[in-house]
């Protein structure tokens, strides 16, 4: 019979930033989650097995933007149509300049729930 491997130590696990702290790496978001989770007691969740799936929920972002994607607890993801600006005459320092006319376009903004706004404003 095999013996059983030691747990692993939770030393991936990233601390809370700090003032000047800068925001983490990809490679370390995987080594918290893996970290994060196995140390939960859900199983031993590998670093390629949490790429893996910060990979598809990215792919999942991207492709349900257009109607929603949500992020259950803290927002959704939607695409924000902006209209088209005609090109006007504007005064700047005393001097009459044209403004080029903006074709309409897409941007995707995030938006926050209710109980997120609530737990930053602490």
């Amino acid at each position: 019979m095999a013996k059983a491997k030691p747990a692993k130590k939770s030393s991936a696990l990233l601390s809370k930033p700090k003032g000047g702290d800068r925001a983490p790496t990809k490679s370390k978001v995987i080594a918290h989650l893996a970290a994060a989770v196995s140390a939960a007691g859900a199983g031993d969740v590998s670093k390629k097995q949490a790429a893996a799936f910060l990979d598809e929920y990215n792919k999942f972002v991207r492709g349900f933007a257009a109607v929603g994607a949500n992020l259950p607890g803290l927002g959704k993801f939607v695409v924000r149509a902006i209209p088209a600006k005609p090109a006007r005459k504007m005064m700047s320092f005393g001097v009459e300049r044209m403004v080029a006319a903006k074709p309409k376009s897409k941007k995707v903004v995030f938006r926050f729930t209710k109980e997120a706004k609530e737990f930053f404003k602490k």
